[in-house]
C-alpha cells in the first residue's frame, strides 16, 4: 500500500507504540486521526509531527461511546483507509485473583473496543484499506503473570484471522501484530499488581516503540498477515507449539520466582 494521503486512525496515540506509529506513518505522507484519553499528550505528539493530523481526546474502554469517536473521525476525514488499534492495558494478577471489573474493563479496552472499530469503521474503509490489532506475543504463547492480558491477546489474534476471511471479499486486509516486550510506560500503567522482578530483569524479546512501529508500517506497506517483532519471537511461539512442557514450566518458574522474591 502506498501510504501517501492515507487517513490513518491510531489509537493510544499519546504514547508508546502510538505516538511512534504516528512518526513513522507521518513521515510517509499519510494524514492522522490520533486518539487516545491524554488530551495533552495527543497535543504534543501532533505538535511533533509534518504531516496533517487531527485529534481525539476520547477513553475508548468506554465501548458503547465509541461511535461518537468514529463519528466525528467520518466527520472530519469521510473515510480510513488504515485503523490502527493500539490502545491496551495489562493487569499483573493470577488470573484466579483478578476482580471481575477489573476482567471486564481490560477486555473492554483490549478486545471491545477494536471490535466496535471495526464494526464501525469497516462500511467507510474502501478497498484496499488496512486493519492493524495490535497484540503481543503473549496472544501466542500464555504468560502466567499477564493471565487476563494474554486471554484479552487471545481473542483479538483469533478475532484477526476470522475477521480477515470475512473481509477478503470486500478487499480489506487484517494485520495482526505481535510485539515482544517493549520499552513503554505500559507496565506503569497497568490495572493491578506489579511485573514480577524476575521477568522484569529478563527481557530477550525487548524492541523500542521505534522498532515496532517500523514493523507495522512494513507489514502494511507489504500487505503482510502476521508480523512478530522481534523476529526471535518467533522461536518462542514455535518451541512452545512444539515443545509445550519445556516452555511453560520454564515461564511457570521464571513466575513463582519472581513472585516469591521482594
Amino acid at each position: 500500500m502506498d501510504l501517501r494521503n492515507k487517513v490513518v486512525l491510531i489509537t493510544g496515540a499519546s504514547s508508546g507504540i502510538g505516538a511512534a506509529c504516528a512518526r513513522r506513518f507521518a513521515q510517509e505522507g499519510a494524514v492522522l486521526a490520533l486518539a487516545a484519553r491524554s488530551e495533552a499528550g495527543l497535543q504534543s505528539v501532533a505538535e511533533s509531527l509534518k504531516a496533517e493530523a487531527e485529534t481525539f481526546s476520547f477513553d475508548l474502554s468506554q465501548v458503547d461511546r465509541i461511535g461518537e469517536l468514529t463519528d466525528a473521525v467520518l466527520a472530519r476525514f469521510g473515510r480510513v483507509d488504515v485503523l490502527v488499534n493500539n490502545a491496551g492495558v495489562g493487569l499483573y494478577l493470577p488470573g484466579h485473583e483478578s476482580p471481575p471489573d477489573e476482567v471486564r474493563r481490560l477486555f473492554d479496552l483490549n478486545f471491545g473496543a477494536p471490535a466496535e472499530l471495526v464494526r464501525r469503521l469497516v462500511p467507510a474503509m474502501p478497498r484496499g484499506s488496512t486493519i492493524v490489532n495490535v497484540g503481543s506475543i503473549g496472544g501466542k504463547v500464555p504468560l502466567p503473570w499477564q493471565t487476563i492480558y494474554s486471554a484479552s491477546k487471545y481473542a483479538l489474534h483469533g478475532y484477526s484471522d476470522a475477521l480477515r476471511m470475512e473481509l477478503s471479499p470486500v478487499g480489506i486486509r487484517v494485520l495482526q501484530v505481535c510485539p515482544g516486550y517493549v520499552g513503554t510506560g505500559f507496565s506503569g500503567h497497568a490495572l493491578a499488581g506489579e511485573i514480577p522482578a524476575s521477568v522484569r530483569d529478563h527481557r530477550p524479546l525487548k524492541i523500542s516503540p521505534e522498532q515496532c512501529a517500523e514493523a507495522i508500517v512494513v507489514g502494511v506497506r507489504k500487505g503482510k498477515r502476521t508480523v512478530v517483532t522481534p523476529r526471535l519471537g518467533w522461536g518462542l511461539v514455535l518451541a512452545a507449539r512444539l515443545f509445550p512442557r519445556i516452555v511453560f514450566a520454564r515461564m511457570t518458574r521464571m513466575n513463582e520466582a519472581g513472585r516469591e522474591r521482594p
